[in-house]
Parts: structure tokens; sequence; C-alpha cells
């Protein structure tokens, strides 16, 4: 049905009525049949008209198209018809008693009386009615009920109603499932159909993104990739007696005195990325052997098939590890692909598919296998990470950079030289040459290989354009703090020529280089010596007035290669309590006339310790700090304390105070980073590692309390209202480690409804429909 004939559905429908989507769009009194006739045979005629509708953003907007089945009193013999379709205007017939069952795709919807209306909200209410939390249930459903609708609508398209399809007529929906697995069932249903899920908003929120590889092996990060070798270790982690080629791939045969053998996949699950056959694809003559979590199901040159389940129960066996136990060295193994099964339909990334069959003839299916088979370095992201990441407005760069190093790491890898080596190791250049490669053995690196040798090596360019590109949203990079002006030109004209011309480059200069725990901060204060005072030094305002300084170069680099800023978001980054650091850098040499937005911190948490600033130490104004906290009970009531320099409150304060600043200015105003910030100090000497570890608890509990949503609900609407604007989530599906509790939920696949965090910002954007500032492009 075209979309004229969908709006045209009758006569009784003025034009303006139509064009504003008004509640008698779906002829609820315009009267007419339902799917049936009334027949013959001198009953009388007593039958009703009902409509079927859905409500949307304030308007009723009919359900065409849909089954429906009437239950009827035994002793009423009306002739009107106890089976039918809903007609174009949503209407169908009915007898006073029946009751009503719609068939929505294969679906029975709950049995209700049948009256002159029935709406997607009566449908919720039937379906929560012996939940515990009827509001939340209903929420969920009506969530689930809209995607449902939107994706099976003829066009998709809501604004002249909903003609549901006659070919999908066998899908199992489960409206009371959480909306992310509702969603993703839906999904994988609708494949074969060639259909994709509809959204149900435009993206308001910005999410940051964690490295392709952690530091630690008990973080377990998203995997972005469907080769699943590229986050592994580097080989010369655990077999540095080996010889290498420039890009990390073993070139000396192994030994009885030097095994050649990666691990990775430490501790991973189903939650994170799927078990099945893996297909193992590699480029010259050799021996590949597996353990622990992968097993050998076949083997050919260049091609083996594995098995990858999670099912060790032994710690110390949870984990992926290859070997490579023969290596010609004339013609040595390289280019390892381990390939994750299956696929997806032409057009549809967000969804992974087992085979053809699971695709439409006219979306035919893209194996995972064979398109890197073809080209080992073709981009193929993980379906799952996809999915997740579709669902945000701005995607942070700066850790699949590896763009903030730490500031004592660096310290450490220059100490082993005289005063002059080591200002030249600290405030060394980094050159286009040594960026991360698309032809590099893996991506990244845990902390055994130097800060030196990881730094600025994450992902590729390349990579981090075209994520940017398939999730259509926009990419806020991190340039390194001591990159020369050459690498920032050429990753300006990379950008400039790869980066979909819809979408704007956020560019930022480092991170957070008034935080001295970055090398990045220290590098700026170096640089900067004397720029605030050339008789004396003061670290903090030399590091801000040469950030300030370095920025405008990046920024006209960006701005010579685009050939204007159109195509740009320029952003000064501060400190979120310190208005003062705003101002004082965008008034440095016009800094101001350089920048678009002031990007400003947005966390949340408490006072650590009474010796942690002034402000913690009246227990009136302050009568607890995290490390005296007993309960869950106890950090909420940290955070809610109005009176704590680190908490809510605060927090809501320093957003005006930042907005008052970038309203001086005329800037927009952004939060690069933001969410709670409950972390441990494991160098407090007072608390013993017993009480730590007990705190430590309480903090991730803390994080999957529902209160926690409540507060991130509290942190959004609290940002929107002090007039902010783009809001950066830290960060992306990440497990609970010693150092934090960021991950806005565990793991890819967890479910939205035990993510508190997750859930929270999915119903902040879901209510907001779209991005509330002036001048948003989605």
């Amino acid at each position: 049905m075209s979309h004229l004939t969908k709006a045209l559905r009758s006569s009784c429908v003025s034009l303006p009525l139509l064009i504003t989507l008004l509640s008698s769009l779906v002829l609820i009194s315009c009267g007419g049949g339902g799917g049936g006739s009334s027949g013959g045979g001198g009953n009388t005629d007593t039958s009703l008209t009902g409509s079927f509708y859905f409500v949307q953003n304030n308007s009723n907007l009919a359900i065409a198209n849909v089954p429906y089945t009437l239950s009827r009193a035994a002793n009423n013999t009306s002739s009107t018809p106890l089976t039918g379709k809903t007609a174009n205007n949503g209407s169908f017939s009915y007898e006073a008693g029946d009751t009503v069952v719609f068939n929505l795709a294969g679906t029975p919807l709950p049995s209700m009386t049948a009256s002159s209306a029935v709406t997607s909200a009566n449908i919720a209410t039937a379906l929560c009615s012996t939940a515990a939390d009827s509001s939340a249930c209903q929420y969920l459903v009506n969530q689930n009920l809209t995607v449902a609708l939107l994706s099976l609508d003829s066009d998709q398209n809501a604004a002249n109603g909903i003609q549901v399809r006659s070919d999908i007529n066998n899908l199992n929906l489960n409206f009371n499932s959480s909306i992310d697995q509702f969603a993703a069932s839906l999904a994988s249903q609708l494949s074969p159909y060639g259909v994709s899920v509809a959204a149900t908003f435009k993206p308001s929120l910005g999410m940051n993104t964690e490295a392709a590889q952690a530091e630690r092996d008990d973080v377990i990060q998203s995997i972005p990739f469907v080769d699943i070798f590229r986050i592994a270790r580097p080989f010369k982690e655990l077999s540095a007696c080996a010889s290498y080629d420039a890009h990390g791939w073993p070139t000396s045969a192994p030994s009885s005195n030097c095994t050649i053998r990666t691990v990775f996949l430490k501790d991973y699950s189903s939650n994170q990325l799927p078990e099945g056959q893996y297909t193992v694809i590699y480029e010259g003559s050799g021996i590949l052997t597996y353990g622990n979590y992968a097993s050998l199901v076949s083997r050919s040159p260049g091609l083996d098939i594995i098995n990858l389940s999670f099912a060790q129960t032994d710690p110390n066996r949870r984990r992926f590890d290859l070997n490579i136990t023969a290596n010609d060295v004339n013609n040595p193994i390289k280019n390892i692909r381990i390939v994750m099964p299956g696929g997806i339909c032409t057009g549809n990334p967000f969804v992974r598919v087992n085979n053809a069959n699971e695709c439409a003839a006219d979306k035919p299916f893209i194996s995972f296998a064979d398109t890197l088979r073809n080209d080992r370095n073709a981009i193929v992201f993980n379906p799952d990470y996809l999915n997740f990441m579709k669902d945000f407005r701005v995607i942070r760069m700066m850790n699949l950079q590896e763009a903030s190093p730490s500031a004592n790491k660096v310290k450490t890898a220059c100490a082993n030289a005289d005063s002059n080596l080591y200002n030249q190791c600290f405030l060394q250049d980094f050159n286009w040459n040594q960026r991360a490669k698309m032809d590099d053995a893996v991506w990244g690196a845990s902390a055994n290989i130097g800060i030196l040798q990881r730094y600025g090596r994450g992902v590729p360019l390349e990579v981090l354009v075209e994520l940017a590109n398939q999730l259509n949203a926009h990419p806020w990079f991190n340039i390194l703090h001591n990159a020369t002006d050459d690498y920032v030109s050429q990753f300006a004209s990379y950008v400039r020529d790869h980066l979909k011309p819809n979408l704007k480059a956020h560019i930022e200069y480092s991170n957070e280089t008034w935080n001295e725990i970055f090398w990045g901060a220290l590098y700026v204060r170096e640089k900067g010596k004397g720029l605030f005072n050339p008789t004396t030094i003061n670290p903090y305002w030399d590091g801000a007035y040469y950030y300030a300084k370095r920025s405008t170069e990046i920024f006209k680099i960006f701005e010579d290669s685009f050939a204007g800023t159109n195509r740009l978001v320029r952003l000064l980054a501060t400190k979120q309590n310190a208005p003062e650091l705003t101002q004082n850098m965008l008034n440095y040499n016009n800094t101001k006339n350089s920048v678009d937005a002031i990007a400003t911190g947005g966390y949340f948490y408490g006072c650590w310790s009474r010796s942690t600033s002034s402000l913690c130490q009246n227990a009136t104004n302050v009568p607890k700090v995290i490390n005296e906290a007993t309960s869950v009970d106890d950090l909420f009531s940290i955070m809610d304390n109005a009176n704590d320099p680190y908490g809510m409150a605060s927090l809501m304060t320093q957003f005006k105070n930042q907005k008052t600043v970038a309203d001086r200015f005329a800037k927009a105003l952004y939060v690069y980073e933001g969410g709670q910030h409950l972390v441990i100090d494991w160098n407090d000497a007072s608390l013993d590692s017993t009480r730590k570890n007990n705190l430590l608890d309480l903090i991730r509990a803390a994080n999957k309390d529902p209160r926690m949503g409540e507060r991130y609900t509290t942190l959004l609407n609290g940002w929107k209202a002090a007039g902010g604007q783009q809001f950066m989530l830290y960060t992306q599906p990440q497990s609970y480690h010693p150092f934090g509790t960021f991950g806005i939920k565990q793991a890819l696949k967890e479910p939205r409804s035990s993510a508190p965090k997750y859930d929270a910002a999915m119903k902040f954007q879901e209510t907001q429909g779209n991005c509330w500032w002036s001048n948003c492009t989605n």
C-alpha cells in the first residue's frame, strides 16, 4: 500500500488533521465495518464498530490488517463474524459483550473486552495485570509493542498509520521480555524477510569506547571484531625469545627453549562472544594448536576449524590458547584470522545470522569467513558490538586509540637515563609512521608490553572511521598529546576523505590535561613552562595555556584540511569543578575564536576520606565518607548528600557554573565523560586489603542496584535542564574490575533488565525521542 493510500484511508479525515496527526486519524468515530461482512439470515444487525490503534507522541495511529477473533455468548445469535482483520482505518466489528483477541504477526495478544477503542496501552495493561511493578512492566511492554508495530509496518513510517505486513505471520513475540532481548529476538525472526528492526528514537547521548585489549587480564572488554585474533595478546608478550617482523609475526621456529604462543579471552562468556565453530585462516607453512576454550575440529593447509566453548570451570583454564608448534622460517605463518561463525544479511550489519537460510533473497548472506579469507584487512565488526553502539549519537574513540597513557608508567619507562635523555624520552614526538596499521598482527596489548610501545597504537584510524560510518555516528577523536604537525595533518586528511560527509569529526586535543595522573598533563606542563608567567613557573596554568595553544594549532590544521569548519566540532576540554580554568583558557590568545564547544566532566561520587578535601572534614556537613561506608545505603547517602563536594548536587552546580562560562563566550557545553565514579583508593594506608575489598563489593552492588539507575536519570535530566548538549557516557560494556565499575553494563549481551545504568540511559533517550538542542544533527 502506498503512503498516499495509507494516509487517505477514509474520506472523513480532513487534510489538516492528517497533516498534524491528531487522534482523529484513526477514525474512531468514522464508522465503517470490520474485516468481514454482516451476512444475511434476517437477524437484526446489532454490530458495533471499534478501533484498534497505537498511541505514539500523543497521536493515535490506526493499526490495520491485524487478524482478530471474537468470543461471544452462546445465546447471542448475531450474524457479526467472529473473525476478521482490522480495516484500513483500524476498525473492527463486534457485539456488545464480546471479547477480542488480536493476532500480531502470529502472536496472539491478550484477550480483552471488545470496545469502541482498543489501544496498545490496553494491551500493555492486560499483559502486566499480575506484575509486581505494574508501571515498569507497562513501560517495557509499550516499548516492545512499539518496536514490533513499527518494524511490521509495511513502510516503517508510523506517521501515516500502521499497516501490518501480511507476509509475516509466524513470529513468537514475548512482550514481557527485556527490551533489548525482545529487539534481538525480533531481529532474528525478521531477518529471513529482509526486514530490520525499526528504531523507536533518534540517539541523543554519546558513548565512550574501551581499548580493544585491556591492560589487565581480569578486565573483560567488548569485542569489536569478528576476527577475534585481532585482540589476541601479541606473541612477543609470552614469547620474547622468538624473532618477529615489523608487524609482530614470528619469523623464527619454535624450539624446546622457545615456545611461540598467545592467550586471550580470559574469563569470557557467551554474553560477550558467541560459542560454536570458528574458522582459522592463515598464510605460510606451519602448525597451529589450540587449548582450553578452543579445540580442533578439522585441519587443512591454511585452514583450521575449531570449536569455541566457555564451559571450562578451572580458573586457570578459562582462556583461549594458541601455539605455533611448527613454523617454516622460509615461509612463516602470518595473517592469522580466527573468525566467528556465520555472517550478516546484506544491508544489516547489526544482526549475526548463521547461514543463507536466515536472509531474504534480495539481501543475500555475507559470510564472515569468506570475507576475511579474501581480504585479511577487511573491516568486519562484531554485529553485537555494532548493535549496542548504534544507539548512540557520538562515539568517543579515545581508548580505542590508546590515547591517554599513565604518567607514572611513562616516568618509569624513561627513568633509566640522565636528565637530558629523560626529558627527551618524556617529551618525545609521536610520528605518523608510528601509528597502528592494518597489517599489524594484533591491535593493542597488555601492560606486559611497555607503555611507549603501546601508546597511540590501539586500533588503526581506518577502523575508527569505518566504525563511525557503519554506525552513522559522529566520531570524537583524541589527538595524541605529542603528535607532530605532520601526524595531525595526515590524520585530518584521512578523516576528510573517508568519513561520511553527513558526519562531523569532533576533535579534542589529548585527554584531561589538567589531571596529572596522565602523561599528557605532565607533557603540557613541561611544554608550557613560562606561558602563565615568564618569571615564575606555575605548572597548572602553564599546562592549561599550552593546552589552549596547542588545541588552537591542531584545530587550524583540521580547518585547513577540511577547507572550513562545517564538518568539524572543535572541543576544548576542562575540569568539571573549575569554571575559571575554562574561562582563562578561552581568553588565552583568543582561543575562544577557534572553539565550538566546551567539554567538561560529568562524574558524581563522594569524598573518599576525610583528607580528600577540606570540604570533607566537617562531619556535620559530611556525616560519612566512602571509606567509612558499611552498606550500599551508605554509598547512596554519600552521593546524595548536598554538602558533599563530589556528590550529585555539587555536580549540578558545576554544570550550571560551566554553562555560565560557555554562555559568556557563546559556546556549546558538552560532557566528554560522565556517570558514577565510585572507586577504591588502593593507596590509602589507613585501610587493610580486606576492608578495601569489602568496599569494592559494596561499590559493585551499588552499580547493580536499581537506585543507581535512578541517579542516572537524575544526572541526565539535570544536565539537560542546565542547558547542556552532548553527554558522553563512560563507558561501553566492560566487566567490573579493581579500578572501577565504569561499564554502562558488564557485557554486550547482558539484559537491559539487569543493567540499571544502561536501562536509565536508554529510557532517557526513548523519552527524549531526539536530541533536544536546536542545532543538533542526526
